[in-house]
């Protein structure tokens, strides 16, 4: 109960080890595009031909609105609209996915005593993240180009991505705990992934649902997170500031729930493996 309640328990871990968790960021990020012939260009070239795609088919062909009174007339605004969606979502998804065999492809550092193994699920949602820059660098050029607005609020992205970064890693510490015992883990993560999807206000607006179903969407942590980045970061609107701080306590929850379930299932990791 004492280490629940030590919330700065995984910073001192990580400061203390702070030059370790660099070389294994860096290397994580050398090894993604090694050997291909763009290397980091890819980065920046995938959500720049899904935006490329999303503007054509939902912008032109369909010609879909979202339902913003200042963004409907532009008929860029639903792929960009939608693309933030995914940014979002896609920081999540990469890092939970990636967590099943996260233990079972890192065999050599679970057998080295000395080892602090709470820094590969870390290295791996940081990995994420420093990709996912690469989504909300062309979002924020799309926001520039199509839309023809900046607005003071999207200095408030942290407000809403320090949540998911806690989140998304309180996740991935138990997905990555359960996945050293269960090796079914990956193929239930990757349906879940799915599932959850779906499930989050990415390709329709909230509104579109009916009232009587909506709870299904409130209980996914990421609804608020995806309403409230649009908000800031599109919409030129204040985020709700009582949202976020239920958004930031709940992520915190959750990390140290993670972190502390995988402190503790750790110690029988050499043995399964």
């Amino acid at each position: 109960m004492f280490r629940l309640l030590d919330i700065l328990a995984a910073p001192r871990l990580l400061w203390c080890h702070k030059s370790l968790f660099r070389q294994l960021l860096v290397r994580n990020i050398s090894t993604r595009y090694r050997g291909s012939v763009l290397g980091l260009i890819w980065s920046f070239a995938y959500p720049l031909m899904m935006l490329a795609v999303y503007t054509f088919v939902f912008g032109i062909i369909f010609k879909a609105r979202w339902g913003v009174e200042t963004l409907d007339e532009n008929r860029a605004a639903f792929p960009l609209i939608m693309f933030c969606g995914l940014a979002v979502f896609n920081l999540f998804s990469e890092s939970v996915n990636a967590s099943g065999s996260l233990i079972v492809n890192n065999v050599s550092f679970v057998k080295k005593v000395i080892f602090p193994l709470e820094l590969l699920p870390i290295c791996t949602v940081a990995t994420a993240f420093f990709f996912g820059a690469a989504w909300f660098s062309l979002l924020l050029l799309g926001a520039c180009i199509f839309l023809q607005s900046l607005s003071w609020t999207m200095l408030l992205l942290p407000l809403t991505l320090v949540p998911l970064l806690l989140f998304t890693t309180g996740a991935v510490f138990v997905i990555a705990a359960f996945g050293a015992y269960l090796r079914d883990v990956p193929q239930l993560v990757g349906v879940a992934t799915q599932i959850l999807f779906f499930m989050t206000p990415i390709f329709y607006p909230v509104s579109l649902v009916p009232e009587r179903l909506r709870w299904l969407l409130n209980l996914n942590p990421l609804t608020p997170v995806v309403e409230e980045t649009r908000k800031l970061f599109l919409y030129g609107q204040e985020p709700d500031y009582m949202v976020c701080l239920w958004l930031f306590l709940f992520s915190l929850a959750v990390f140290q729930t993670g972190f502390v379930c995988f402190s503790k299932m750790k110690k029988g990791f050499a043995d399964v493996l």
